[in-house]
């Protein structure tokens, strides 16, 4: 699982924002799989994440994977938002929802702030004001794993794949797994990968006499 999620969130982090340690970096639909690598990796390099569920049981998942500054959407998330920032503004929004998911995390970007679309599930764009783009210099831009592979240096390729791979091995980034299926007991496991509601992901089980 290690090149796309994990490769996701890494690379969102460090591409178009150079962030440092301190830095607020803002997310709706912070329980997805990349929304909780987000927080691990942010963590490791002393970043503070703002994570925006939908769900009380979302909720937990985040608190789960290490976010502390958990809100729940709503009415009042604007407020809540700059009551939970005390002062402060986001320097990078990571936005895989689209639609209207981010627009009050929108608001509370710094001048010259960016906000990075990497999905669609909310059913639309992502909503940016004109209000924002010409009046507080936010930048809008996008991100695709796929692209990104096509288009990088392979050296920064190597890097990144080499670190990540690091933080595996000693045990601090790692993908909560629900199930494991052998590969002849394939229905099942398409069955529950396709279940609407899963604590993680469901993988095939390779052994030597496979």
């Amino acid at each position: 699982m290690l090149p796309i999620n994990p490769a996701t969130a890494h690379v969102m982090l460090n591409r178009f924002v150079d962030l440092k340690p301190g830095d607020w970096v803002a997310q709706p639909g912070a329980n997805s799989a990349v929304g909780r690598l987000v927080i691990t990796l942010a963590h490791l390099r002393g970043l503070k994440t703002l994570n925006v569920v939908r769900r009380d049981e979302a909720a937990d998942e985040v608190r789960a994977a290490g976010g502390e500054h958990l809100l729940a959407s709503g009415p009042d998330l604007a407020a809540d938002i700059a009551r939970e920032l005390d002062g402060e503004q986001l320097s990078l929004v990571l936005d895989g929802l689209g639609a209207d998911a981010a627009v009050a995390l929108v608001g509370a970007l710094r001048f010259g702030g960016t906000i990075v679309t990497y999905g669609s599930l909310g059913g639309g764009p992502s909503q940016v004001s004109n209000a924002d783009l010409l009046g507080r210099e936010v930048r809008h831009t996008g991100f695709w794993l796929l692209t990104w592979l096509s288009h990088a240096p392979r050296s920064e390729i190597v890097d990144t794949y080499r670190y990540l791979g690091s933080l595996v091995a000693d045990g601090s980034l790692s993908v909560p797994v629900e199930a494991t299926y052998r590969l002849d007991d394939y229905r099942r496991a398409l069955e529950h990968a396709g279940a609407a509601k899963r604590g993680g992901k469901v993988l095939f089980a390779f052994d030597g006499g496979q």
